[in-house]
């Protein structure tokens, strides 16, 4: 009976949750005269895929705004990458380094911070660097916040990884500085897979915000912004609108569907010990 009764808890909350994902796609798929019957069916008679035609039509560079999202997710996905692997590499290895705890309490406590809080910062910062109406601002300011757990992630990774293998390739001739993309890279796959999805996700999301004062440009505007164009003054193209959230959805989802089996595999290294 308990293992039931939590089975129903979780699936109710399951339905809970997937309620508004199922209202925009049912709104996305009605006849625009059909938006505000009452009560509104649960399965409507009628569907039609024009409203994704008419997305299109209403914002003309819809397009050029996933683009942007696109390009915006991947910097901040490759960056991370980048200072993750080196960084989690010498955290997990290097333990007689006397600084290395303070280091990963100190990374654990900048993911504490929400973009929200150091929008000011970030702009002054960009600004003085020229950075402002650029893809790089975005990017940069993106991976601040996705760098901390990336580490994490790449250091508990490692650890669980033998170091005999590397210490054999050192005794075959192999330098320290060839260990790192030569053996350490292609065993830790599922880590890396898993940050880039992660970092992904996460700088996809944040794109709203970062870019509400780092992007003035309309050309260089993410797709959350672009969304706006869906609202007028008297009214709100609701079935566009939910179009487009819909696809705008279906790039992170289906990367995640992709690689689910590396990003759990990677998110749950180092949580069990031998």
């Amino acid at each position: 009976m308990k293992t039931f009764l939590v089975q129903l808890f979780a699936i109710l909350l399951i339905i809970f949750l997937l309620l508004p994902i199922y209202q925009m796609v049912i709104t996305s798929l009605r006849p625009s005269d059909l938006s505000w019957e009452v009560p509104s069916p649960l399965f409507p008679d009628k569907f039609t895929l024009s409203n994704f035609a008419k997305a299109f039509e209403l914002v003309p560079r819809l397009p050029r705004y996933l683009l942007n999202s696109f390009v915006y997710g991947a910097g901040v996905s490759l960056i991370s990458l980048i200072i993750a692997i080196p960084a989690g590499y010498a955290l997990g290895r290097f333990k007689e380094f006397k600084f290395r705890k303070p280091i990963l309490m100190f990374v654990i406590y900048a993911n504490m911070f929400a973009p929200i809080m150091l929008l000011v910062p970030i702009y002054v910062i960009m600004k003085s660097l020229g950075l402002v109406n650029t893809y790089f601002s975005v990017i940069l300011a993106g991976s601040i916040f996705t760098i901390p757990l990336s580490t994490w992630l790449m250091t508990s990774y490692i650890q669980t990884l033998p170091s005999e293998i590397e210490e054999a390739a050192l005794i075959d001739g192999c330098s320290i500085f060839k260990i790192l993309p030569k053996i350490v890279i292609p065993m830790t796959a599922p880590a890396i897979v898993s940050i880039f999805i992660y970092s992904f996700i996460t700088g996809w999301s944040q794109q709203f915000i970062l870019a509400l004062v780092l992007i003035t440009d309309d050309k260089l505007m993410p797709l959350t912004q672009g969304l706006y164009q869906f609202f007028s003054r008297s009214s709100v193209r609701w079935n566009e609108l939910m179009a487009a959230i819909l696809m705008s959805t279906l790039i992170p989802v289906v990367l995640f569907l992709i690689f689910q089996k590396y990003i759990v595999k990677g998110m749950t290294a180092g949580s069990l010990k031998d």
